[in-house]
């Protein structure tokens, strides 16, 4: 893991500031290269070949041809990659996977990326075709964002290193709008305007001579093709999870695992007690008071496994405390309040380790989470006619009957057409025109993909859209590199992508159970009573400390202050203080912790 910075003309100084906002990415060297075109900069987090060889930015020549790279992230079948370039003619000094990838972009060119089985966010600089070759992996684990006004190019790892040019910090209302609707703000827009992060499975090309721009996607998503064979596809995802969990245990420096007590973190954390022989296996978690606790889960697998297990207990004077420099490593307003426990547990584990596994993806790829059976839900009720639907639900809401609350709930789910379904379309919910607009474009996407199947394509939106690259992964991403702490995910190896897409959505969710095909893979690799729990997401009781009075007049407060410095619409601030404010309901909760994290983030940063 690393931070890399560049830009399109030559200044030391300014790279210089670049690479130091980044040392928390790379706290083990620096580089930067350099010429009359170019300044490359890199803060290295060294995890494979550590010795000076391994150091960026790197130059790689081969017949007469030359690159030069920064690379933050992971190539995991860089091994097998040297070996067929190797036979190819091409020579190596070192043992790194950054040198394997711009020997392959010499190989190949841009279709290189095809070849990579990892995590990553590079720029090759191509001195013969005078270009800047930029990538992010597939599911946007490492971040990637870029300026450009026309005539300078710039890059970097976070914003705060674009920001160290004079680059005005005006905030751009299409994200201020995304952020308020999805709690967080998708690629390709970031908070500010002009700054833009390349998205997941996308490649840029930017001409130094002719200052052209042109990016790309080289990844098509697979389409929904389901093999209704159970056996052959628990088969499958067992041999694809044992060596998703081979390949990300390569690594020149100690290495553990984060163990939630879920079923997701649970069955990685088994397969590398397998894989390692429990020898020295550390991990580590963090337990919350009260039912938010899911320390019993945790020990049920720490005595199982019989690993090293650390465990700390996240308080709410954490949390104060996270309040004060957190908003340094989110450079955007970020709105998973997730995000203070997942930097105290990274810190806590960058005691000991340098690399940790995690459980991240398992959701996406299996089908995890309460809108996917509710998907399921809404398929089996429209079955029944909509006369009658109506009927009972007028019959639920006069008899009151609380017992039947939630299919109450369902009923009325039922009767909203699968673009409203997507959208959480309630006639009290503001949602703004440029999230209408993005909304609708991704959720027929997804139903295309997924062949009009309700349950896949509600599976599909989370994976590209709403949870995973500028959502989950941007939180586990700030966090642990903040910790300067590497993280990889097997379930996000992407061959899970082609996987996920042979798995029937009936075997993902259905109206009571959810993960059902995972369930089956795992079974003997971790206990039953791990598959059979209720599932219970990373959730501290942050909502209950910030929802308490203080915080709520803040929110208030910040309503009012935002609104006179034009940042937020009038159509928020009503909305907020008609329909939020008043209510104490989720959906309410969700959207006054937006405004409190978007408050407390404006503060630190303007």
């Amino acid at each position: 893991m690393c931070g890399i910075n560049g830009f399109n003309f030559k200044n030391a100084k300014i790279l210089k500031k670049m690479n130091q906002v980044l040392v928390h990415r790379g706290p083990d060297s620096e580089g930067t290269f350099f010429d009359k075109n170019i300044s490359l900069g890199h803060r290295r987090l060294a995890i494979i070949d550590l010795t000076k060889d391994g150091n960026q930015p790197m130059e790689y020549s081969h017949k007469g041809k030359k690159a030069i790279i920064v690379f933050n992230g992971e190539i995991y079948n860089f091994q097998e990659i040297r070996e067929e370039l190797k036979k190819k003619g091409y020579l190596f000094r070192s043992n790194s996977d950054t040198e394997v990838i711009v020997a392959s972009y010499l190989e190949w060119e841009n279709n290189c990326v095809n070849k990579f089985n990892g995590m990553w966010a590079f720029c090759i600089y191509d001195p013969q075709k005078e270009i800047l070759f930029l990538s992010r992996d597939r599911f946007g684990k490492k971040p990637l964002y870029y300026y450009f006004d026309g005539k300078k190019f710039i890059f970097s790892s976070e914003i705060k290193g674009i920001l160290e040019h004079e680059v005005k910090k005006k905030l751009s209302k299409d994200a201020v709008d995304l952020y308020f609707s999805m709690g967080f703000v998708p690629s390709p827009f970031s908070i500010y305007e002009g700054v833009f992060k390349i998205e997941a499975m996308q490649s840029l090309i930017f001409d130094i001579k002719t200052r052209e721009l042109k990016k790309f996607y080289y990844y098509e998503c697979p389409h929904y093709n389901p093999v209704f064979d159970k056996r052959k596809l628990i088969t499958e995802g067992r041999e694809l999870l044992r060596d998703a969990v081979r390949l990300r245990l390569i690594s020149d420096v100690p290495t553990g695992a984060f163990l939630s007590g879920g079923i997701d973190s649970s069955t990685i954390t088994s397969e590398m007690a397998i894989q390692t022989k429990r020898k020295d296996l550390q991990t580590y978690s963090i337990g919350f008071e009260g039912e938010y606790d899911e320390t019993p889960y945790i020990h049920t697998m720490r005595d199982y496994l019989k690993v090293k297990h650390n465990h700390k207990y996240f308080k709410k004077e954490d949390f104060e405390k996270g309040l004060k420099d957190i908003f340094y490593y989110y450079d955007e307003p970020f709105a998973d309040y997730s995000m203070f426990p997942t930097m105290t547990l990274s810190r806590f584990a960058r005691e000991t380790l340098t690399v940790s596994l995690s459980g991240d993806g398992g959701d996406e790829i299996f089908g995890g989470y309460p809108r996917h059976k509710m998907a399921a839900q809404m398929v089996l009720l429209q079955k029944v006619p909509k006369i009658f639907r109506k009927m009972l639900i007028f019959f639920i809401d006069k008899i009151c009957v609380k017992n039947l609350s939630k299919l109450l709930d369902g009923l009325k789910l039922s009767l909203l057409s699968k673009e409203e379904f997507f959208s959480e379309a309630r006639e009290e919910i503001y949602k703004p025109e440029i999230y209408k607009k993005i909304n609708r474009k991704n959720f027929e996407k997804c139903l295309r993909l997924a062949n009009n199947d309700l349950i896949e394509s509600t599976i599909l939106m989370d994976r590209y859209y709403n949870t995973l690259a500028d959502n989950f992964l941007c939180k586990v991403d700030r966090a642990s590199m903040g910790a300067s702490l590497e993280v990889r995910s097997p379930f996000l190896d992407y061959r899970f992508l082609e996987y996920s897409a042979k798995i029937p959505s009936k075997w993902k969710a259905s109206i009571f159970n959810e993960k059902i095909l995972l369930k089956e893979i795992v079974k003997g690799l971790i206990p039953d009573k791990i598959i059979n729990r209720k599932k219970k997401g990373f959730t501290p009781p942050v909502d209950r400390w910030i929802l308490e009075n203080k915080f709520i007049k803040d929110i208030e407060f910040g309503i009012k202050k935002l609104y006179e410095k034009k940042i937020i619409s009038e159509e928020w601030k009503n909305f907020y203080e008609d329909h939020i404010l008043k209510r104490k309901d989720l959906i309410s909760n969700n959207y006054k912790i937006r405004m409190f994290l978007f408050w407390k983030w404006f503060n630190y940063w303007n």
